[in-house]
């Protein structure tokens, strides 16, 4: 006498695939070995380097007690650092792979496009924080201090990172091969690097232009991150400014946070409805 056994219903088949989490961090390694290999990448990875030379030349001012106009510029190139890479490497390197039909397999595959943007994001944020650790090095090892909140300036790094690679994903949408991206990247590239406080100060902007240049989404990740290194509320201009604690740091940065976590969901929801995986458009 023989007995069947009769396997659950749903068994068969029921083992599922990776997690988004698992996919995204699986993307993130292949983004990186592809990063270092692409030779254009090292492009968007020198321009930040080559603007901080200028910096050592100007003449420095004391602005915020024992820190000079030097320092505020070498800080504000930290929260600037994501609109070179993060702009100009995912608007590369997706247009190029959907003209080679890459992307599009990708989407058939069944990969959550959460974990195909996400694995280009952490190689984003991973060689931003990379640069901005290096400045800061170079900057202790000349008798420079240390950052008063590296949280805050951590976490203005991350947003600026996200906003900026969602921002490049858009720019996939107007061009139709990786030339073309490179040099409609360089047009908001350097709108939004004249109007990030990195190397012009905003307090010397006209006032109503200043205000629009907060409304973007780099100025605000750059005063967040003076804010973060030197200590001070920053956050209404340089002039006046106090030195605060935590709390009043993070209090200070609350608007900054909210305008950008505006344009990382208003992104978000461009990036999600215009974004175009097929060459062949219709």
């Amino acid at each position: 006498m023989t007995t069947a056994t009769t396997a659950p219903e749903g068994a068969v088949g029921s083992k599922k695939g990776p997690g988004v989490l698992r996919q995204t961090l699986r993307l993130g390694r292949t983004e990186f070995t592809l990063f270092v290999r692409y030779k254009t990448a090292l492009m968007y990875l020198i321009m930040p380097v080559i603007l901080l030379l200028p910096i050592f030349n100007q003449e420095s001012v004391p602005i915020l007690g024992e820190y000079t106009t030097t320092d505020a510029a070498l800080v504000g190139t930290i929260g600037a650092i994501a609109l070179f890479i993060g702009l100009g490497h995912p608007s590369n390197v997706f247009t190029a792979r959907r003209e080679a039909l890459v992307l599009k397999r990708f989407r058939v595959s069944g990969v959550p496009a959460v974990a195909i943007f996400g694995g280009v994001f952490l190689v984003v944020l991973l060689f931003t924080l990379l640069i901005a650790a290096l400045i800061i090095g170079g900057s202790i090892a000349i008798g420079g201090p240390l950052p008063s909140d590296p949280v805050m300036l951590v976490f203005s790094v991350v947003l600026g990172c996200l906003a900026m690679t969602l921002l490049g994903l858009l720019i996939t949408r107007f061009v139709t091969n990786a030339e073309s991206a490179q040099m409609l990247s360089m047009v908001p590239m350097m709108a939004l690097l004249f109007l990030s406080g990195s190397f012009i100060p905003l307090d010397v902007l006209p006032d109503g232009l200043r205000q629009f240049a907060l409304l973007l989404p780099v100025a605000p990740t750059v005063e967040m991150a003076q804010a973060a290194y030197f200590g001070y509320d920053v956050f209404g201009g340089f002039e006046g400014a106090e030195p605060v604690g935590f709390l009043g740091l993070w209090a200070g940065a609350l608007p900054n946070i909210g305008i950008m976590l505006v344009w990382i969901v208003v992104l978000s929801l461009l990036v999600r409805r215009y974004f175009i995986w097929d060459a062949r458009r219709p």
